[in-house]
């Protein structure tokens, strides 16, 4: 059986971290929770500066990442998390947290320490105030991982293949009727596609489930990102 995986992904950047997040759990490969949230508030940039990411606006009702960081140490500690492209997550992730702190490589379902305790050892309570922290010189070698990253798999084991971003790998495999149909079983709003984060966690959920199943995966070792 494998393990648990949180397949994650974040709308965002290091300028302005992160401003919506989406994650997908699968337990023994079935989508068994699915988790995203907008974090915009107080957001204030120029349009034409942010780009793509200009459709997001500040909700006074929005909370920032920082609230949601307890939640992600806690999956971090209940299992693996995935995402496509994952060098950009960990990035993200370690602009407000540079570590998730004592946890098994590759956990097993248990309970982990208290939260607040591991951000104390971990000497990072402080980043959960104010402003995004700069990470240090130290403190970049640190990862949330191992990582399982869709993107590097699928470019190694179909070198074939166009495009590997994660609406076109959808499409080549012939997926969209399914990821269709995982989106209205989910009650994904109509206004959610490609290049959102609850949609493209699922997308990449997608293909991961694809790619395990193809190739009769039973260790969770072979998909890891060394």
């Amino acid at each position: 059986m494998l393990a648990t995986i949180h397949v994650i992904d974040f709308e965002g950047n290091r300028t302005h971290g992160i401003l919506e997040y989406g994650l997908v759990t699968l337990k023994n490969l079935t989508i068994t929770e699915i988790s995203t949230a907008s974090c915009c508030k107080n957001l204030n940039h120029p349009t034409a500066y942010f780009g793509e990411h200009s459709r997001f606006s500040s909700n006074e009702k929005d909370k920032n990442f920082e609230h949601y960081l307890p939640f992600f140490i806690k999956k971090r500690s209940e299992g693996l998390f995935c995402a496509h492209g994952s060098s950009l997550e960990d990035r993200l992730l370690r602009q407000y947290c540079p570590t998730p702190g004592a946890i098994d490589p590759l956990p097993k379902q248990r309970t982990s320490k208290n939260i607040q305790e591991i951000l104390f050892q971990e000497n990072i309570v402080s980043q959960f105030q104010g402003s995004i922290p700069t990470v240090t010189k130290l403190q970049r070698s640190i990862s949330w991982g191992p990582w399982i990253d869709t993107y590097k798999i699928y470019r190694r084991y179909y070198p074939a293949a166009e495009c590997y971003e994660v609406a076109e790998l959808i499409r080549h495999f012939g997926l969209e009727k399914k990821l269709a149909n995982l989106a209205k079983k989910h009650n994904f709003a109509k206004t959610l596609t490609f290049h959102r984060a609850p949609y493209d966690a699922l997308a990449t959920a997608l293909l991961l489930q694809n790619f395990i199943n193809h190739f009769q995966i039973k260790d969770i070792h072979f998909l890891l990102d060394h």
